[in-house]
């Protein structure tokens, strides 16, 4: 009977050494962080910047997550959006922003903002200088203590090797509000994100004069949600991109982004639609990049 209770009592010990090997395992595993792209399994385990563009059915809305940990949201979709921004705030576990940019006054750009600020805790506003009254007198920014007007050229520091540097909008005004957007460079290390808001061809045709040795980007924000009014082909063989990404809802047809895509394509472009690929998340290390596709939160597949 002893050599059966000795042996009771080792087969219970190697089990607890399992279990507890297996839960170490498993917490290390959580731990481990990693900075080539090409290693992350997924977004959450990677220690560089985080660039989704999300998914919305009517407007435009982009989570940076970046390295040091800070959150920036680049716009907030329509109010018609709020159900799925939020489900996509909610599944980034992001219940505070310390950046939120508003490129513009645009219900699709800027309409999701009075239940984004209700529900999330929000340190720093971002807007351009020159449309800033108009940018006010759409979004009630009065609870915001920190808010920050930029201006063309001016760059703004928002991480370790990660700026934010204005092109547009420039004097004078455009009549055509959306040309009036807030156009800028989201640069980490040597990489270069140029996001586009709502432009079209006459604000590209500004950036193009003003600005010709500034655009080239490894990642285009196709502007004006892809419409055949902007993404001219001089303006894409300025920029150059490796990456072009059309942020649009499920409902919008792709007829009428046709002559975009066909341009895209010449420029060997690869291109994402949003509506189409779902959201899209770019992981750098100012180096390298990776593009996922992002159809169901948490499944990820490579672009």
């Amino acid at each position: 009977m002893l050599w059966k209770k000795k042996w009771v009592w080792l087969l219970l010990a190697a089990c607890v050494a399992l279990l507890c090997s297996c839960s170490i395992d498993a917490h290390l595993q959580e731990a481990v962080k990693v900075d080539d792209p090409f290693a992350a399994e997924r977004a959450e385990e990677f220690t560089g910047l985080v660039v989704t563009f999300l998914a919305l059915p009517h407007g435009e809305s982009t989570l940076v997550r970046l390295p040091g940990g800070k959150t920036m949201l680049i716009d907030t979709g329509s109010a018609e959006d709020w159900g799925a921004l939020s489900t996509h705030l909610s599944a980034a576990k992001v219940t505070r922003l310390d950046y939120l940019v508003l490129t513009n006054d645009q219900p699709e750009y800027a309409g999701g903002y009075p239940f984004l600020s209700q529900q999330i805790i929000i340190d720093s506003v971002i807007v351009p200088k020159l449309i800033s009254p108009s940018v006010r007198q759409f979004v009630p920014l009065d609870k915001i203590s920190k808010q920050k007007e930029i201006e063309e050229n001016q760059e703004l520091i928002l991480d370790t090797d990660v700026t934010l540097e204005a092109l547009l909008p420039s004097e004078p005004l455009f009549l055509s509000p959306q040309n009036n957007s807030l156009v800028f460079l989201l640069k980490h290390g040597q990489l270069r994100f140029l996001f586009a808001s709502g432009i079209n061809e006459k604000a590209e045709e500004r950036l193009l004069e003003r600005h010709p040795d500034q655009l080239k980007a490894e990642v285009l924000k196709v502007g004006g949600q892809g419409s055949n009014q902007g993404t001219s082909q001089p303006f894409l063989t300025r920029v150059d991109p490796q990456v072009a990404v059309i942020q649009t809802g499920k409902k919008r047809s792709e007829d009428g982004q046709s002559e975009v895509l066909e341009r895209l394509g010449e420029s060997w472009a690869e291109t994402f639609v949003t509506g189409r690929d779902g959201s899209i998340v770019i992981l750098s290390n100012g180096k390298d990049y990776r593009v996922f596709k992002q159809k169901n939160r948490g499944k990820t597949e490579s672009g």
